[in-house]
């Protein structure tokens, strides 16, 4: 371009030296301005080969990344297994716990309707007891009475009286063991 500027101009001996001067200093300031330019574009340049260079890095950085993904994707595939395998396990587990605290509800239930359906036994029995009792002593006033004749019931009636203690004392025994039963068992819940 400088060139062609002189060209225009002419040859330098057509002219006068401050036309020189001026056309020299124009030179100058264009030759700054694209010095500058030049600069610029050197700086342009030298960042993005620094940006190049980032991104290579970084890319070779995600790249070593991205091998290892597979791995741990693989991983955690296999963890997610055993996680599941063991979520399945509780579920299970919660499942027989709860069908367990059914049964025993209603096993209590229907403890609690034997107990009261034994209950209810006792005190038919003590009602038959009472009167077989009653009938006893009649009995043994009757006896006492007809003694003569009656030494061969006397057997008999002691043997009825002793087979009604004994269930009795059997009936009060089991009763007791079944509410100790309940009562432990009602205070482990």
């Amino acid at each position: 371009m400088t060139q062609t500027k002189i060209q225009e101009h002419g040859s330098s001996q057509n002219k006068d030296p401050g036309e020189f001067k001026k056309i020299r200093n124009k030179l100058r300031k264009e030759n700054e301005l694209k010095k500058e330019k030049i600069d610029e574009i050197l700086a342009k340049v030298e960042n993005t080969d620094n940006s190049i260079l980032r991104a290579d890095k970084d890319i070779e950085l995600y790249e070593k990344r991205a091998k290892k993904y597979p791995d741990r994707i693989e991983k955690l595939k296999i963890e997610n297994d055993s996680l599941l395998a063991q979520v399945n396990k509780s579920k299970q587990r919660i499942k027989s716990v709860r069908s367990d605290e059914e049964s025993t509800l209603l096993l209590i239930d229907t403890l609690m309707e034997e107990y009261e359906d034994l209950k209810n036994d006792k005190t038919d029995l003590a009602k038959r007891i009472k009167t077989l009792q009653k009938v006893i002593e009649d009995l043994n006033f009757e006896r006492k009475q007809k003694l003569p004749k009656l030494k061969k019931y006397d057997a008999m009636l002691k043997n009825a009286w002793y087979e009604l203690q004994n269930t009795e004392n059997s009936m009060d025994i089991s009763l007791k063991l079944w509410q100790r039963k309940s009562s432990y068992k009602s205070v482990n819940e």
